[in-house]
């Protein structure tokens, strides 16, 4: 494996040619939080700087599997928190690849879709392995996957959902199936539902451009209502609290010690860890950890509230989705732009559309080329019940790939 360059989009596979192989049907750039024997698993932070896992993540070793072709290494933001300085959007709408394997903690292989003008999936929570994973967050991120088309898409989900007897934390039974034969319902039997408050957070031009993917909806024949969700503004909250928490305590272990980069110029053992834990992490991954460390430390009663906040919602959303059978929203707001967050408020903000889906565990898609304005592809995400992934990609392969 190459060793990037400040200058360069990732890192390439010297066993590979630098782009598609026509003959290849799964041609993958990774984020490079996800292990692959040999290669770097740096996850974009000083904290793991020279670290190569001896195995490969399971996710990689399915992929490899099913036929996947791994190109190389995109660079990406640091441990996953948003997408700044991501480059795997570019490497996608460039064609250098046409798969993109990756994670979703707040909605990043979604917007990476959107931005590249693909397809992008969040499975539910627990049906793909995490195992071989480098995560921020414990209960709120999954694998996620971007493609050209929602035929591969649909493929790799396959091949990725599968079990996995070694990881602990995914379900055993009850998976969706992937392989079946896709059996779409007819447009008068879907119903899609709009949440109004998620709309208000739209500029005029992103709305517009909502209103007329809506509209090409009802044309096609589906039945779309407007629905509410009086406390929907609490998924970023509970995402905030439980998230800073949960990236404090996994990122406890990059101290030096167990994992991950050591000072050298400290006078003594305590010197050193704190030293490198100030060496290991940017500004924006610090700021974040502090407010989990105060979450957990200083106001633990808020992180308890949160958790149980977060119980309400998910009972919530399941109710709303036994009465629609997806929920429609753009993926991203045009006047945010994810890839150049600078504060922890700015990713917040950034990513107020697609939270809800982490938070509650559900299936999500981004479904390029519906909501646009210009040359700003919002990109239009559709969100099923929890285990309903099936269902959503063969809506979507059925009625919407050529939409």
């Amino acid at each position: 494996m190459n060793d990037k360059t400040d200058n360069q989009l990732w890192y390439a596979n010297p066993e590979s040619p630098e782009g598609i192989n026509a003959a290849d049907e799964i041609a993958a750039i990774l984020r490079p939080n996800l292990s692959v024997a040999g290669w770097p698993a740096e996850a974009g932070s000083k904290a793991l700087e020279n670290y190569r896992p001896p195995e490969d993540a399971t996710v990689v070793a399915h992929a490899r599997k099913a036929g996947g072709h791994l190109i190389g290494m995109s660079r990406m933001s640091e441990l996953g928190f948003g997408i700044t300085g991501e480059t795997a959007p570019r490497l996608l709408s460039e064609s250098r690849c046409n798969v993109f394997l990756g994670t979703d903690g707040m909605g990043e292989a979604r917007h990476t879709a959107a931005l590249a003008g693909a397809w992008g999936f969040k499975p539910s929570f627990g049906i793909a392995s995490t195992l071989g994973v480098i995560r921020l967050f414990s209960s709120l991120e999954t694998v996620g996957v971007a493609a050209a088309s929602p035929s591969r898409l649909k493929a790799l989900a396959a091949a990725l959902c599968q079990k996995d007897e070694a990881d602990f934390s995914m379900r055993h039974d009850g998976l969706p199936d992937f392989s079946a034969p896709g059996k779409a319902a007819s447009p008068g039997e879907v119903r899609i539902g709009i949440l109004s408050e998620q709309i208000s957070l739209l500029d005029e031009s992103d709305k517009n451009a909502f209103e007329s993917a809506v509209a090409g909806l009802v044309e096609k024949g589906f039945q779309v209502e407007p629905v509410s969700f009086p406390e929907y503004g609490n998924f970023r909250l509970v995402h905030h609290a439980m998230g800073a928490v949960e990236a404090f305590s996994s990122a406890g272990k990059y101290d030096g010690v167990r994992y991950g980069h050591r000072a050298e110029t400290a006078g003594n053992w305590n010197e050193m860890y704190l030293e490198s834990r100030r060496e290991a992490f940017g500004a924006l991954i610090k700021s974040y950890l502090f407010q989990g460390a105060w979450f957990q430390f200083k106001n633990y009663p808020a992180f308890e509230h949160a958790a149980r906040l977060r119980a309400r919602l998910i009972e919530q959303i399941r109710e709303l989705l036994g009465r629609v059978d997806f929920i429609a929203s753009p993926v991203r707001r045009g006047d945010r732009d994810a890839s150049a967050a600078g504060s922890v408020d700015d990713v917040y903000g950034a990513f107020a559309l697609t939270l809800p889906a982490n938070v509650a565990g559900l299936p999500s898609l981004c479904v390029p080329g519906m909501v646009s304005h210009g040359d700003t592809d919002l990109g239009l995400q559709l969100t099923g019940g929890y285990l309903n992934d099936a269902q959503l990609l063969d809506f979507a392969e059925t009625h919407l790939a050529n939409a």
